[in-house]
């Protein structure tokens, strides 16, 4: 960690005088306010934290950090689960003041500065009835989002949100500014669809759009969690018949204390069809039925509501300030083997707060060419994501170890490819490559080198830059 003396050296006091942002230090009473990251389980301190508030900040924060020899962490919406967004005794870009959604409803585009959340963009895009495919939690950060993949709540009919970018703007660690796009540094572009922050900081995303909402059907459908096994066989026998508008996941979590929820039901353990169509509301009911259908659920709560409601409506079941610890495993198969494993995982979640999803990959995502971006990931399979999150840090070793416990009964039916965006810092580094190829590493590996070849962009699922000279 840098020392008090440093943190008020004159080098510092000439960034504090180059922002329109804030510089806030250790010494600043705000400070262990700011620092905080959406995982309770992530306490790290940065010498430095810059809030930029534009362009200019950030090229004054990298001047900074370079002439200092200070790493750097980035931060857009503070919700990387492996604490990417901070950095013990480096310089912390702090992005989260850029908020900034600019909607263009005749080209149906959406640009985004890079601290704007998933709820910005959907409140600014859904006032001219647009929606750009993102997550499931409205809080999370719409850059971190971006650059590993983006799946979420739209993403069988409409794709990643990656496969949505249209271009970004990025500066480079050498302070240069540079344009992504399919016309223009196209290697790039292609690196930064699924490369994650290894390249530069983007400081804006531009997006298509497309005509979703402004009302979705959408809701739960719960069943005891002892139906589990018949719950998850009826989403796999019927998934592959219906239309990309809807999207179905599979939820095993505690019932939360909301009030639209029957108040007999609430904290019961349950396994639920999560449903949201993304298309005409009228047609919608109809292709839910099945769904409603099925057995007999404890809870239907599906209905019309606005598609901003429906961004929202996992938020409560992802509590700030909680320890977090999480993973997920692509599954090539999901057969009667896989779905009782699942099953059993899923009946034994070690805390009131952990939620286990089950997310069939098929559709629009997998239509995508395997080489057209970094994403690596296009085969049809099923995404089995573990949240494991608890209030209490005396829980700390008692849960991780469940989790990483039901990782590995996950992974003996997979091949250890897992979506980064969802994996826990110790887990992280040994699933980068088995989530890139040898081929795909080597190529961003190659970006790496022209952008960030002294790697001081390393604390996020960090790709090493290609030794000079190697072109292969």
């Amino acid at each position: 960690m840098r020392s008090p003396a440093l943190e008020s050296s004159p080098a510092v006091e000439q960034l504090r005088t180059a922002l329109r942002g804030q510089l806030i230090t250790p010494a600043d009473p705000e400070y262990d306010t700011v620092r905080r990251v959406f995982n309770a389980m992530i306490d790290r301190r940065p010498a430095l934290i810059v809030r930029c508030l534009d362009t200019a900040d950030v090229l004054a924060a990298l001047a900074h950090a370079r002439a200092e020899g200070l790493p750097v962490a980035v931060r857009g919406g503070g919700h990387s689960i492996a604490g990417h967004g901070t950095c013990d005794g480096g310089l912390l870009v702090d992005l989260s003041l850029m908020r900034g959604v600019y909607v263009d409803p005749a080209r149906r585009t959406v640009r985004a500065q890079a601290g704007a959340t998933l709820g910005d963009v959907d409140r600014e895009s859904q006032v001219h009835g647009l929606a750009v495919p993102s997550g499931q939690v409205s809080e999370t950060g719409i850059a971190g989002l971006t650059l590993s993949g983006g799946m979420g709540m739209l993403q069988r009919k409409y794709g990643l949100t990656c496969d949505n970018l249209l271009s970004v703007d990025m500066v480079t660690v050498s302070g240069e500014l540079v344009t992504a796009s399919a016309e223009q540094n196209t290697e790039l572009f292609w690196a930064v669809r699924g490369g994650g922050g290894n390249f530069g900081i983007v400081t804006s995303f531009e997006y298509r759009a497309h005509p979703v909402g402004p009302m979705m059907l959408a809701g739960i459908v719960a069943h005891p969690v002892e139906e589990a096994p018949a719950v998850l066989e009826f989403l796999h026998d019927e998934i592959a018949d219906t239309p990309d508008e809807l999207s179905t996941d599979v939820v095993f979590l505690r019932v939360p204390d909301l009030e639209f929820f029957p108040s007999e039901h609430r904290g019961r353990p349950v396994v639920a069809f999560f449903l949201r169509y993304a298309g005409d509301v009228e047609e919608g009911w109809e292709v839910v039925r099945r769904f409603r259908e099925f057995g007999e659920p404890l809870i239907d709560v599906v209905a019309p509501m606005p598609l901003v409601d429906v961004q929202s409506m996992l938020d409560p079941a992802n509590p700030r300030d909680h320890q977090q610890y999480w993973t997920s495993e692509f599954l090539p198969e999901f057969g009667p083997d896989e779905r009782a494993a699942v099953a059993r995982i899923g009946a034994d979640l070690p805390s009131p707060e952990t939620v286990l999803q089950v997310i069939p990959f098929d559709a629009a995502p997998t239509r995508v060419p395997a080489d057209a971006t970094a994403f690596a990931h296009r085969e049809e399979s099923w995404l089995i994501h573990i949240v494991g999150q608890w209030a209490d840090p005396a829980d700390n070793d008692r849960c991780r170890g469940w989790v990483r416990e039901a990782g590995a009964r996950l992974r003996a039916f997979g091949t250890g490819a897992a979506y980064l965006n969802l994996l826990s810092e110790d887990d992280a580094d040994m699933r980068v490559s088995a989530f890139w190829n040898d081929d795909r590493l080597r190529r961003l590996a190659r970006v790496k080198a022209q952008y960030d070849p002294d790697n001081l962009l390393r604390f996020n699922h960090n790709i090493p830059p290609a030794p000079a000279g190697d072109e292969r």
